[in-house]
Order: structure tokens, then C-alpha cells, then sequence
């Protein structure tokens, strides 16, 4: 088998293998027994193709159990899309499904994160939503 031909079927097992899940998110908050332990990061950067939509999920067990939240995915890559960007958690609970599809437009090292906003004068939440995964090798395709 030639190296092109090597190196497309590894590019493809590596898209085909990556499509399944991009970055979930699980939701901690130390001291909390209902709350995951967050868990472990990975040592490696995922490798993604630039310009293909990887998905991924926000979860949450635990926390947000005092009003109305809005959970937001940001990146490094200034020219990221998510679909959707925003999430609303309203009582411990999550709007919608929690799932979200990531396009990176920028190749080189990339890396996705949250930020939650207290909504209509709901306390603060103290805990954060961690990833295994949160950094990416965007490469073309």
C-alpha cells in the first residue's frame, strides 16, 4: 500500500473515529455528594479536521438547583460555530437535550470551554463543567 493511500485510510479512521463525540462536559461542584467527580484529563490533543462538525454534550447531575442559568460554549478558534452556542439550565435541569455540534475553522492547537451566567437574579452556582478532552489538533482535511 502506497503512503497516500496510508496516510487517506488513517484520516479517515481518524474522522470516523472522532465524529462519535467531540467534548462532554459534566457539570462539578466539590463538596456536593450528588455531584461526578470531575473527571480526568486526557494527556492528548484530539486530532479534528477543520471544517467537519464534531459534537459533544453539556451534562449536569447535580447544582443549578437555585433559579435560571445560561451556559455558554466559547473557543479559542475565532472562527468556531456551535450548534447552539447557549444552553438554559433552569433548576437543575437542562433545556433541551445538552447536545451541541462544533465546526473549527482554524487549524493548529484549539481548546473549547463553558462560562455560566446567573439569570433574572439567581445565585451564583459554585462549580464548573469540566471535560476529559479539552484540547484539540485542527488539521485539514
Amino acid at each position: 500500500m502506497s503512503a497516500v493511500c496510508r496516510s487517506l485510510l488513517a484520516l479517515a479512521f481518524a474522522v470516523s473515529s472522532e465524529h462519535a463525540a467531540c467534548q462532554n462536559f459534566y457539570y462539578v461542584e466539590s463538596g456536593v455528594p450528588t455531584c461526578p467527580a470531575a473527571p480526568a484529563p486526557t494527556t492528548a490533543a484530539k486530532v479534528v479536521p477543520r471544517g467537519v462538525s464534531m459534537s459533544g454534550s453539556i451534562n449536569v447531575a447535580c447544582g443549578f438547583d437555585h433559579g435560571s442559568y445560561t451556559v455558554a460554549l466559547n473557543s479559542t478558534d475565532p472562527g468556531a460555530t456551535f450548534s447552539p452556542k447557549t444552553f438554559v439550565v433552569n433548576f437543575g435541569r437542562i433545556v433541551g437535550s445538552g447536545v451541541f455540534a462544533v465546526t473549527f475553522s482554524t487549524v493548529g492547537a484549539q481548546r473549547i470551554w463553558t462560562t455560566i451566567t446567573s439569570n433574572m437574579g439567581s445565585p451564583a452556582v459554585r462549580g464548573h463543567f469540566a471535560s476529559p478532552a479539552n484540547e484539540f489538533n485542527v488539521v485539514n482535511p
